[in-house]
């Protein structure tokens, strides 16, 4: 698209000679104003590129309590944003991120004031680098700009796939408080909020102005145990009720029918399977027998000695039918202990004081804080868990009760597996985090040309601990003794006091009584077992920007338009290990760092060559010094035949360089990935791997990377079809080459990059099962993203003092959604794929969105629904079989479609006397329940953005009061 970029490059360079030759500045009357995505100040404020403006109005008529929360509401927001309540997503609770288009958080450039910030500390799947958009304080938002059209010459060439900048209130005079509660239907996720914003000075008569916002809020936490009943919401089991088959299959979800269910043993050589259990599953371990068996089964003649507690344990405390034919005791973990909304806590702090200098130049400082604290419950660790090493996990499965264990029901070591729920208890996390700006510049007019310059400063740290987290030596020597000591020359208490102090200062003797015996137990004996452990991250960017523009000339249309801008800024990302890593069962082994300098610089002009035909053009250099440098230029055209209708275009490139996860030569990430055949097991005659499964991944950084590359077009119109009513459509494109994404697992597995548990071998040959497959980022061949939007809005005057109704329509329909990998096609648009963009989220072709509000006097009423349109559960367009299948082989959902979803909101809001107000919403008044989709991760049962649905009704109530 731009094989003629030296001729364009030419041109710029030729028109910034000759503005730089204009003496006479051009004066006029017309206020100008600046506009998202151009530095040139113009009188029009639309331009050839597409700019939605969200105002305050929009997001008070809304009903949302956070920029965040509104924003993933946006219909250009497409999957791969990263929603507060991803408590289960690699970016934990603390933050939230947008993705403009469906290409994820890192192709969407966040800005505060038309200026860069840090980003989150820990990236979205431990690739994507994001800004927290909970960081932005709601109630000092003037209002939000989101540039639609990608690769933006101004704010940098890395906005892939556009930009949002939120423009915080320059100066205010007042104090105004607000004061906000939520609660949902069930009572529960109560949420209390305090904003207060104040500002005194009059730049005018005093020279200037001082404005300071403060926020407080709380979410507590949603369980999904609370949700029991909405279809499938919180279901891990899917055995139970869902149709699906509880053993590992093809397509299926493995070991579906509960936690510590236990699979038919088959034909020799292949073993009965199990998951951990509340009570502990056993393995015979006698010559000959590989099957495991429940510590409350009755009718088992090998065990040596008997625990009817067991079964009275079981009935006491599980949470699902006990209908295992192989006995068992079995419950679903996740709708019991997780959340669908973590509790979280939140405190923000704006500051911006404004100074008249002269009558044309005025100063300005802002200072932002924010602090959030959260906290994921997961799990409780199995002592039979792998851990984490630097150099990838170790496998646990061989974990076992000792001989003399008091709770082993055979007089010989056996195998154990074990979910120490009511025992030591859930694990989780709890995060800190905090994010600091500052900067401090000026501008105004200067020998006729305008300009603004600042040095900015902004960082985010976030403390992460987890807790009750498994030292699994201690876990070893407390369960089986003996084994500690087998085969070295030093004493139990030797061994005891190399792993832990408080292991070593037990009582001789001691054993770590598991089941319905856990209450045995000792405090000191769990000091010694469990801890809390913690990492640390920092991400932090500092620079100077400077950039001037003015008017000379003239052309038929008007005068010609240019700008001038160089940036200077340092970035740099560590995420530090846990500091019991290697030692305790459960702790990410995810750490990377980088840094780098990035210079860039920009010119841009606007050419009124008629009156009805403007052309722009802008030129953007940047030096990385981490990824070499990149010209990229950006075209535009609008040309408005009549008043009333305008054709607009746009053309652009980008350049985005990778991230510091992305590159760094460090294990990043574990996840589920996509199925894949185990070729050397199978070929060992252990014929349960002779079937598709999905192993645990682990993702590495790649440090020869390369930048990936953009070309961005767009062609649309804007019509006042009449003055009350005015309609947007604009047809996209996003073209990427080398766009990072996870490398193919199958190949990963059949080279060999795989870490297996040998103790699970059950034939001679066999290698054993995997515990990982690494594979690595690498560049794709090409991707390619094509969709439409439309927005039509119409006002409409009620008469006889029932004042206006003004409506609003907008739909993103998603036409191609594709990636090119070793020259194979892979189409998503309307799957759920790809999850290297999109975080298994899925791609639906459709959202809509549809707002209503009637102003009559004092009284403001809103209505808003959201449709998030079907998707099929496959994982790209070729696919010949369903994602997952029920136990009689039928596509799971049904017609292996994920249904649409659509909510509706209410809100209104009372104005009386002079200073005073008082509002209220209800989001989701139908109380709407979210379809199955059991593919995603980022939620149980639903997608994660259909969150307002697992949720239920959601209240709040508020008073304003301005003094």
């Amino acid at each position: 698209m731009f094989k003629k970029s030296r001729v364009c490059s030419g041109v710029m360079l030729a028109l910034a000679a000759l503005a730089a030759q204009e003496a006479a500045a051009q004066s006029s009357t017309t206020q100008r104003i600046e506009v998202t995505g151009s530095s040139i100040r113009r009188t029009d404020a639309e331009t050839a590129s597409p700019v939605q403006v969200i105002t305050k109005a929009d997001l008070e008529q809304s009903g949302k309590s956070t920029v965040a929360e509104y924003l993933q509401t946006l219909t250009s927001d497409g999957q791969g944003s990263v929603p507060f309540t991803y408590g289960r997503g690699f970016s934990g609770a603390t933050s939230s991120g947008i993705s403009l288009r469906g290409l994820g958080a890192n192709a969407t450039l966040v800005l505060i004031n038309g200026r860069r910030v840090a980003t989150a500390v820990l990236a979205d799947d431990f690739q994507r680098s994001y800004v927290d958009l909970n960081q932005i304080p709601m109630e000092a938002v003037e209002r939000i700009e989101v540039l639609k059209d990608g690769a933006s010459s101004t704010y940098g060439s890395d906005a892939v796939a556009g930009v949002v900048n939120v423009i915080l209130k320059k100066s205010y005079n007042g104090t105004i408080a607000k004061l906000t509660y939520g609660t949902s239907q069930k009572g529960d996720g109560n949420e209390p909020r305090l904003a207060i914003t104040s500002g005194f000075g009059d730049l005018a008569s005093d020279g200037y102005n001082v404005l300071l916002n403060g926020e407080v809020g709380k979410r507590d936490s949603i369980y999904y145990r609370d949700r029991t009943g909405r279809g499938s919401v919180g279901v891990s089991a899917l055995a139970q009720g869902f149709g699906f088959s509880p053993t590992q299959g093809t397509n299926n979800i493995a070991f579906a029918g509960g936690n510590g269910w236990m699979t038919n043993p088959g034909t020799s050589p292949t073993i009965n399977q199990t998951t951990p259990s509340i009570i502990g599953n056993v393995r015979n371990p006698l010559a000959g027998q590989t099957n495991w068996y429940s510590r409350s089964d009755p009718t088992n003649g090998n065990f040596a000695r008997r625990f009817p507690g067991a079964a009275t344990f079981c009935t006491a405390n599980a949470n699902l039918p006990q209908n295992n034919p192989n006995g068992g005791c079995l419950i679903d973990a996740r709708q019991l202990l997780n959340q669908i909304q973590p509790e979280s806590e939140t405190g923000n702090l704006y500051a911006r004081l404004t100074k008249t200098i002269t009558p044309d130049i005025e100063a300005f400082a802002e200072l932002g804080y924010y602090q959030t604290k959260s906290g994921v419950d997961g799990l409780p660790i199995s002592p039979s868990g792998a851990y984490n090493t630097v150099t990838g996990a170790v496998s646990r499965s061989s974990t076992s009760l000792g001989a003399t264990h008091p709770d082993n029901p055979y007089n010989a070591a056996a195998r154990l597996s074990y979910l120490p729920l009511y025992d030591t208890g859930i694990t989780g996390t709890n995060s800190k985090s905090h994010s600091t700006r500052a900067l401090a510049g000026a501008k105004g007019l200067l020998a006729g040309w305008d300009f603004d310059t600042a040095i900015s400063w902004s960082e985010s740290k976030q403390t992460d601990t987890a807790r009750n987290v498994m030292n699994w030596r201690v876990a070893d020597g407390l369960l089986n003794p003996t084994a500690l000591v087998a085969g070295t020359t030093t004493t139990f208490a030797q061994r005891a006091a190399a792993f832990s102090p408080q292991f070593a200062a037990l009582p001789a003797g001691t054993f770590w009584r598991i089941g319905e015996n856990a209450g045995l137990n000792s405090a000191a004996m769990y000091d010694a077992l469990l801890d809390a452990k913690s990492r640390d991250g920092k991400s932090s960017q500092y620079g100077i920007d400077f950039k001037v523009s003015r008017e000379f000339g003239k052309l038929e249309g008007g005068a010609i338009g240019v700008a001038f801008g160089a940036e200077l800024r340092h970035e740099s990302t560590k995420l530090g290990l846990y500091d019991g890593l290697g030692d305790y069962t459960g702790l990410s082994l995810t750490s990377y760092e980088g840094k780098r300098d990035i210079k860039a610089a920009y010119t841009e002009v606007l050419l009124p060559v008629l009156k009805q035909l403007e052309i722009s053009g802008a030129l953007r250099i940047d030096s990385y010094s981490d990824a070499g440098t990149s010209t990229n230029p950006k075209l535009g055209l609008k040309w408005k035949p009549v008043d009333s209708f305008a054709i607009r275009a746009t053309a652009a490139s980008g350049f985005r360089a990778p991230s510091f996860p992305e590159v760094s030569p460090k294990v990043v990430a574990t996840f589920g990935g996509t199925n894949v055949l185990d070729k050397v097991r199978c070929a060992a005659g252990v014929t349960t791997a002779c079937t598709l499964t999905q192993p645990t991944f682990a993702a590495t950084g790649n440090p020869d990377l390369k930048p990936e590359k953009s070309t961005s077009s767009t062609l649309g119109l804007v019509w006042d079809v009449t003055s009350k009513t005015s309609l947007t459509a604009d047809l996209w494109q996003i073209k990427r080459k080398g766009l990072p994404v996870t490398g193919d697992g199958q190949v990963a597995l059949d080279a060999g990059r795989v870490l297996r548990d040998a103790t699970g071998a059950v034939t001679p040959t066999d290698p054993g099962p995997i515990v990982n497959v690494f594979v690595g980022y690498a560049n794709s061949d090409e991707s390619l993203t094509r969709g439409f939007d439309i927005e039509a809005r119409h006002r409409m005057d009620l008469g006889d003092g029932m004042g206006q109704l003004t409506g609003t329509v907008n739909w993103s329909h998603l036409l191609v959604q594709r990636v090119i990998s070793d020259g194979v096609k892979h189409d998503y648009a309307g799957t759920h794929g790809n999850c290297d963009i999109t975080n298994c989220i899925g791609s639906p072709k459709d959202k809509v969105s549809l707002s209503a509000t009637w102003d009559m006097s004092a009284f403001r009423f809103g209505a808003n629904i959201n449709h998030r349109g079907s998707m099929s559960n496959k994982l790209e367009q070729s696919d010949t079989t369903c994602a997952q299948s029920f136990a009689d082989g039928s596509d799971a959902p049904a017609g292996c479609t994920v249904k649409s979803f659509t909510t509706l909101d209410l809100s209104a809001a009372w104005k009386f006397g002079k200073n005073s107000e008082i509002f209220g919403s209800i989001a989701n008044v139908t109380d709407a329940k979210p379809p199955s989709d059991f593919e995603t991760y980022g939620a149980i049962g639903y997608n994660p953005l259909d969150y307002s649905g697992a949720i239920g009704r959601f209240f709040r109530v508020g008073a304003k009061y301005q003094f």
